[in-house]
């Protein structure tokens, strides 16, 4: 990695080199960790950010990200990097060279068993993501890594043209950021999320893909929470856009978050095409809030061949709950809309009476409280708006509102269904001719 306004390279910890510093960085020399030149105006010197560092292949980007200064960019050439990178405190700008097999892959090894990971350093990022992910291992941190994991960076954050791979927590992930960005990169085979916003505003994710890994077993099948997650924030301003997701549980986990739009995606082979979950309590950065999920946009996206089996849920039903072949779900959050998607062709692998969670192309759902000690209530969902959508070709039914009567789950408040084209639905007149 080199500061690119000086001519001296700053390798990975432990290779011993040369040091070249420029004439104006002489007097910062003794205030910068050992192999580092500063440059006016620069990280690694300056006061106000603005630097731009470069990582070739071979070097380390923790040691890039660890000399940086908020404001700074870390530019990082094509290659391979074995690398999980902790990010604590800094808004910084990482650019790769390319999302594809001939760019920047940020990997780890692969893996099937959590017993296969290897052990790693503390980190604050993998402290944090052990004490607040409920799938965690609390007496390991091997499987709390990810690919990037920017922790309350003070300032902007931007990630784009990179590829992460096979960490067992998230690809890409930010908790508590403001302006948090990540554009044209590949998540592969992540055990939570391949992107994640977590406690988190003003959240653009857009043109990226996404794809999961299932490690699991048929009898017992799991390819990672959700491709792309937007969680625990109150004022989540977020915008999906133009991302490819496929193969996860979840493909985009609204969860615990109000505010956002989801649009021009297209989300297919998860077990849950798009899922706007209002929970009782939040996970991140720990379970003492509550937010009213909801208030959000679904515009314009294809959702269809979401027919993978898997077994969802977390505390109380963690890994217990059998899902497959459901397009959109509402559940129990307020406020939302669906306009002009098309909804298609989600049908469940596995016979629909066995599920615990309906399948269909739009579900909506009211659920009794769980999950939570206090007994929180989340629900009713209410408020819905279904508009303009093409809903056909799905398994069990296209629609379905949720009511007392079935099983557990409870009636769902004001819908406006209005103008769509689906056949089948539960009550019926929603789609009767």
């Amino acid at each position: 990695m080199q500061h690119s306004r000086t001519a001296g390279p700053l390798r990975a910890p432990g290779v011993t080199r040369g040091l070249t510093i420029t004439a104006s960085a002489v007097l910062a020399f003794t205030a910068l960790p050992a192999g580092l030149a500063a440059a006016d105006g620069g990280g690694g010197g300056g006061s106000g950010g603005g630097g731009t560092w470069v990582v070739h292949e071979g070097e380390s980007i923790q040691a890039a990200v660890d000399a940086a200064e908020s404001g700074d960019t870390i530019r990082i050439e094509a290659g391979e990097y074995h690398e999980a990178v902790c990010v604590d405190g800094k808004g910084l700008t990482i650019i790769g060279a390319g999302r594809g097999d001939d760019g920047t892959r940020i990997v780890w090894d692969e893996w099937t068993t959590p017993d296969q990971l290897p052990d790693v350093a503390s980190t604050p990022c993998w402290e944090a993501q052990n004490g607040a992910d409920p799938e965690s291992d609390p007496d390991t941190l091997a499987d709390d890594v990810s690919g990037l994991f920017f922790l309350n960076p003070d300032g902007q954050v931007r990630v784009r043209d990179l590829s992460t791979w096979n960490h067992p927590a998230n690809g890409i992930a930010a908790w508590g950021a403001d302006d948090f960005r990540v554009r044209q990169t590949a998540a592969n085979a992540h055990e939570r999320y391949g992107i994640l916003a977590a406690d988190s505003t003003h959240t653009r994710i857009s043109r990226n893909t996404l794809q999961g890994l299932d490690r699991g077993t048929p009898e017992s099948p799991n390819s990672g929470t959700a491709g792309i997650g937007i969680t625990d924030s109150d004022l989540s301003y977020a915008d999906v856009v133009a991302n490819d997701v496929q193969g996860y549980n979840l493909g985009v986990f609204a969860r615990e978050s109000r505010s956002g739009v989801i649009r021009d995606n297209h989300v297919s082979g998860n077990c849950v095409g798009i899922l706007v979950f209002d929970d009782a309590l939040t996970e991140i950065p720990d379970a003492t809030r509550q937010v009213e999920g909801g208030d959000w946009q679904l515009w314009s996206n294809e959702v269809t061949g979401n027919d993978r089996f898997c077994l969802a849920g977390v505390g109380e039903v963690e890994a217990s709950l059998r899902v497959s072949g459901t397009g959109v779900g509402v559940v129990n959050a307020d406020s939302v809309s669906l306009e002009d998607n098309q909804i298609h062709d989600n049908v469940p692998s596995v016979d629909p009476a066995s599920l615990q969670f309906p399948a269909g192309g739009v579900v909506l759902v009211t659920l009794p409280p769980f999950n939570n000690s206090l007994g929180i209530d989340p629900g009713p969902a209410d408020d819905i708006e279904v508009v303009r959508n093409t809903i056909t070709g799905n398994v069990p039914v296209d629609v379905l509102l949720s009511a007392t009567g079935f099983g557990p789950l409870g009636d769902v408040g004001d819908v406006e269904f209005e103008d769509n084209t689906c056949n089948a639905s539960v009550p019926p007149e929603l789609c009767a001719p």
